[in-house]
């Protein structure tokens, strides 16, 4: 538990932490942005359109080998096009698709400052093998906020491409969510 988890009002002031071991090299937060080797990924989806992707070096373990040489990892940036508030947490809507190798447990909310709690957010049918992802977002989350995930290997946009929006609210289903986020789903 880190100190802007018990306080979630000093997230307007630091920058909540990151595992390193999780991002690129060279990664640096601030209080509404990531960036990654000097590149803002805000700034980034604002040029490119979301979804979008920025490779980098993978960051050195602590403890390695001598033969240690860096990988390629990516930094996806996706927008979010639906929420639905259910009475156990939240149902989120992005234009990407979530590889499998995405850290589901560094998303971040970028483009704005919020200190609001955390909450938990599914977001169904977003994954590239088909299920679905959880993830830890501002219980605040809107239309257009942008989330950024680090991913474990390095991606091309076309990986992330795009989901077709739907114009219906996503069924969501008890056998394809988890029993916290199946019960009455409501814009």
């Amino acid at each position: 538990m880190t100190l802007t988890a018990i306080l979630p009002s000093l997230r307007a002031s630091i920058p909540d932490p990151l595992d390193p071991s999780a991002w690129p090299v060279h990664t640096e937060t601030t209080t509404d942005d990531v960036r990654v080797s000097a590149v803002s990924m805000s700034r980034l989806a604002d040029v490119a359109g979301t979804p979008c992707v920025h490779t980098a070096e993978e960051a050195p373990p602590r403890y390695r080998s001598r033969d240690w040489t860096p990988r390629g990892m990516s930094v996806a940036v996706a927008a979010v096009t639906g929420v639905w508030r259910t009475h156990d947490g939240l149902v989120l809507e992005l234009d990407a698709v979530l590889p499998a190798c995405a850290v589901l447990d560094e998303a971040r909310l970028i483009g704005r400052r919020t200190t609001a709690p955390r909450a938990t957010a599914v977001v169904g049918g977003a994954r590239a093998d088909g299920g679905t992802a959880v993830l830890v977002v501002p219980a605040d989350v809107a239309v257009g906020d942008l989330v950024c995930l680090p991913c474990r290997r390095a991606l091309t946009r076309r990986e992330v491409a795009a989901a077709v929006p739907s114009a219906v609210p996503p069924t969501v289903a008890s056998a394809e969510l988890p029993a916290a986020a199946a019960a009455g789903v409501s814009r």
